[in-house]
């Protein structure tokens, strides 16, 4: 009996180290390659407030969020409350199926603002407030032929209208930071093409009027002189009349 107990005493420490074993695997492989890096006006700090330099957690977790800030086209911010584990599941799923494989981090409000802090998307970080995690996308959703981010940004807000639990906190597009209002007219600007076909029409409309102008310019005048004609041919009978 004792041993039994000994052995479900030290099964739960098993598992924590085979996670902590995993998760140093991790780190070192992220480490080891280059990971793309946001433009700062100061370095990050390297020590902590004690002198002592950060865990491989915490320094794993600041590569991952700046390099989905550096590659993502789009971020979206939410906040989630009491997301049961299945709604997050499916949440998730919905994401990954109807917003073109949109993937969701939970993130770390302090550590993610530690990332933000002195660059471009500086003022993202009073976004993060409370329980926060960013929809995402990777390079391979990305780069797949057909894919339209704005489009992807407003399956993601449609997503977080019916689920009750999710608010949406803000975005970024590329370079540009947006607001919940913002979000809105961001995603029902119309279609690249559609801006194309609008912008050529515009061009072409001042050289189609002025064609059409110079070809009734003929036709007037061709109206004027055969209006002239016959009335010469009208005058021409009443001249001889009163020769006679």
């Amino acid at each position: 009996m004792f041993a039994a107990v000994y052995s479900a005493a030290r099964r739960p420490l098993g598992l924590a180290r085979r996670a902590a074993i995993q998760f140093r695997g991790m780190a070192s492989t992220a480490s080891s390659g280059q990971q793309p890096k946001l433009e700062r006006s100061h370095a990050p700090k390297a020590l902590t407030m004690y002198k002592k330099p950060f865990t491989q957690r915490k320094q794993f977790l600041f590569s991952e969020y700046e390099g989905q800030f550096t590659t993502s086209p789009a971020i979206v911010v939410v906040q989630h409350h009491n997301l049961s584990g299945s709604e997050q599941l499916e949440y998730r799923r919905d994401l990954k199926l109807s917003a073109q494989g949109a993937r969701l981090m939970i993130v770390r409000s302090k550590m993610i603002k530690a990332v933000l802090r002195n660059t471009r998307f500086a003022n993202m970080g009073s976004l993060f407030t409370g329980p926060t995690a960013i929809v995402y996308w990777r390079d391979a959703e990305a780069g797949v032929e057909g894919f339209d981010a704005i489009l992807a940004v407003k399956q993601t807000m449609d997503l977080a209208k019916k689920q009750k639990k999710v608010i949406l906190m803000g975005a970024k597009y590329g370079e540009t930071l947006l607001n919940p209002g913002m979000m809105k007219d961001f995603v029902n600007l119309p279609h690249i093409d559609q801006l194309r076909a609008q912008v050529l029409g515009v061009i072409q409309s001042p050289a189609q009027q002025l064609s059409s102008v110079l070809q009734r310019i003929p036709q007037r005048l061709v109206g004027v002189l055969q209006q002239k004609v016959d009335a010469e041919g009208e005058k021409k009978p009443e001249e001889q009349q009163n020769q006679q």
